[in-house]
C-alpha cells in the first residue's frame, strides 16, 4: 500500500510544479519575442539598404547611362557591413555584385530585400541568418543556465515555505495531541493565525468542547452510579451470607439464597470493574499524581503465588521467568489489577496441562510483560475488539462467567501509564498478550 504523502511535501511539489511552468513559459516567451524583435530589426535595416543603394545607383545612372559601370560607381559608395548587394538589369541578369556578405549559403540561409528602379534595374540586398540564430541560441542559453539554478532553488526553498505556511496546522495537530495524553482540552486557536486556519480552529473548539461535555457527563454517570449501588449491594450481601449461616434453613431455600449471593457478588464484581475503569481513565490527572517506581517482576511473582494457592491444580502449567527488576512509574494497585487480568485471562481460556508462559524484562527502553499461552489464541478479525468493554466471543459467553471487563481495564491501564498491550499469535500455539510499559527513569 502506498504511503500517502503529507501535506507539506504537496504543496511543496505543488509550488514546485508552478515554478517551473512560470520559467517555461517565460522562457519560451522571452526566446520568441526576442526572434521575431531580431527579424523585425532585420527585415527593416535590409529594406533601408536597399533604398539606400537604390537611390545610390539612381544618381550614378543619371550621370552614366551605362548600367554596368553606373552600378560598379554606385557599389563603391558605402555599403552597409555585413551584407551582399546585387544589382540585377531587367530581365534579373547580374550586372555587379559587391565581394562581401554571404555567397554560398542557400535560401533558407538568408533574408534579402529588393528595390525595383523604375528605368528598369533591380537592387537586391541580402544578409545572413545565421547572426539571428546565434543570438537566439546565446539568449536560450543565457535563459537555461539561468533557469536551472533557479528552479533548483525554488525547489530548496518550497518546502521551507510550505512548512512555514502550514506551521499553523501543525500547532493545531500538536496541542490535539498533547490534549490527547494530558486529557486536558484547551483552545486550538491563536491570535496570529490567518481567517481560514482560525476559523477551522473555532470549528474544532466547539466540536471538543462537547465531545468533553459529554465524555465528563458519561464518565460521571457511571462514577455516580457505580458508587451508590456500591452501598446497597455490600449490605444485600452481608444480609444473605448472615441468612446462609443459618444450618436451620431448608435445603430448598438455602439454595435459592445461594444464587441469590453469588448474583450480589457477581454486581458487585461489576461495579468495582466500573469503578477501576473510571480510575484507569488515561484522562484521569489524579491517577497520575500518584505514580511511583513499581517493580512489574515483584508483581508478577506475587500474583503467580496467589494464583497457584488458589487453583493448585494449575501451577504446574504457570511458568514464570522474570528479572530481578523491571522498574516502571505507575500506580501499584492498578497495575496489580491489570496483571492479574493478564494472566487469570490466559488461565482461563487454556484447560488443565496446557502451559501459560509469564515472561517480564526490559526491552528497547521499555518494561515488557509478555503472556503466552497454549489455548486456542484469538482470530485476527477480533483482536481489536477484544479490547472493548463488555464484547466477548462466542466462546467465552458459552464456556466463562464475566463482564467482558477485564482485558479493557488491562488496556486502559496500560495506556493511563503511557504504554499499551497488543495480542498476537503464540510460538504455544495459542495467544500472545504484550505489555510494554515506559521503563522507569529517576528525575534528574
Amino acid at each position: 500500500m502506498t504511503t500517502p504523502r503529507s501535506l507539506v511535501s504537496r504543496l511543496a511539489v505543488l509550488q514546485q510544479v508552478l515554478a517551473g511552468a512560470i520559467i517555461l513559459v517565460f522562457s519560451a516567451s522571452a526566446i520568441w519575442l526576442s526572434a521575431r524583435t531580431l527579424e523585425r530589426q532585420e527585415h527593416q535595416f535590409l529594406s533601408n539598404a536597399a533604398l539606400q543603394m537604390a537611390r545610390a545607383l539612381e544618381r550614378e545612372w543619371t550621370e552614366e547611362p551605362d548600367l554596368r559601370l553606373a552600378a560598379a560607381a554606385a557599389l563603391e559608395e558605402d555599403v552597409p557591413l555585413g551584407v551582399r548587394v546585387d544589382v540585377l538589369d531587367e530581365q534579373g541578369r547580374q550586372i555587379q555584385s559587391t565581394t562581401t556578405g554571404p555567397r554560398t549559403m542557400g535560401p533558407s540561409d538568408t533574408n534579402e530585400s529588393r528595390v525595383h528602379l523604375s528605368r528598369g534595374a533591380w537592387v537586391v540586398v541580402t544578409a545572413s541568418t545565421r547572426p539571428q540564430r546565434d543570438a537566439i541560441a546565446a539568449l536560450t542559453m543565457a535563459l537555461l543556465l539561468t533557469a536551472v539554478p533557479l528552479f533548483i532553488a525554488v525547489s530548496l526553498l518550497s518546502r521551507a515555505v510550505a512548512r512555514r505556511a502550514l506551521r499553523p496546522l501543525s500547532r493545531m495537530a500538536s496541542e490535539a495531541e498533547r490534549a490527547s495524553e494530558e486529557g486536558a482540552v484547551g483552545p486550538l486557536k491563536a491570535p496570529a493565525d490567518p481567517t481560514e486556519v482560525g476559523i477551522l480552529a473555532g470549528s474544532f473548539n466547539r466540536l471538543l468542547a462537547r465531545l468533553q461535555e459529554m465524555l465528563r457527563a458519561e464518565q460521571n454517570f457511571t462514577q455516580d452510579a457505580a458508587h451508590e449501588l456500591r452501598t446497597p449491594l455490600t449490605v444485600l450481601s452481608g444480609e444473605l451470607e448472615y441468612a446462609l449461616s443459618d444450618h436451620s434453613l431448608p435445603a430448598r431455600h438455602r439454595d435459592g439464597l445461594q444464587r441469590a449471593w453469588e448474583q450480589v457478588r457477581a454486581m458487585s464484581e461489576l461495579v468495582e470493574a466500573l469503578l477501576l475503569l473510571r480510575r484507569t481513565d488515561p484522562t484521569a490527572a489524579e491517577g497520575r499524581a500518584e505514580f511511583v517506581p513499581v517493580n512489574l517482576a515483584d508483581l508478577v511473582r506475587e500474583l503467580a503465588q496467589d494464583l497457584r494457592a488458589r487453583s493448585p491444580e494449575r501451577e504446574k502449567d504457570l511458568e514464570i521467568s522474570a528479572a530481578d527488576e523491571v522498574l516502571v512509574a505507575g500506580h501499584a494497585v492498578l497495575l496489580a489489577s491489570a496483571l492479574r487480568n493478564l494472566v487469570t485471562n490466559a488461565l482461563n481460556f487454556t484447560q488443565l496441562g496446557q502451559a501459560v508462559r509469564v515472561t517480564v524484562c526490559d526491552r528497547d527502553g521499555r518494561s515488557v510483560v509478555v503472556v503466552d499461552d497454549a489455548g486456542k489464541g484469538v482470530l485476527p478479525e477480533e483482536r481489536d475488539r477484544i479490547f472493548d468493554s463488555f464484547y466477548r466471543d462466542a466462546e467465552a459467553r458459552a464456556n466463562h462467567a464475566g463482564f467482558g471487563l477485564g482485558l479493557p481495564i488491562l488496556r486502559r491501564v496500560a495506556r493511563a501509564h503511557g504504554g499499551d498491550v497488543n495480542v498476537f499469535a503464540s510460538d504455544l500455539g495459542g495467544a500472545r498478550f504484550e505489555l510494554n510499559l515506559p521503563a522507569w527513569a529517576p528525575r534528574r
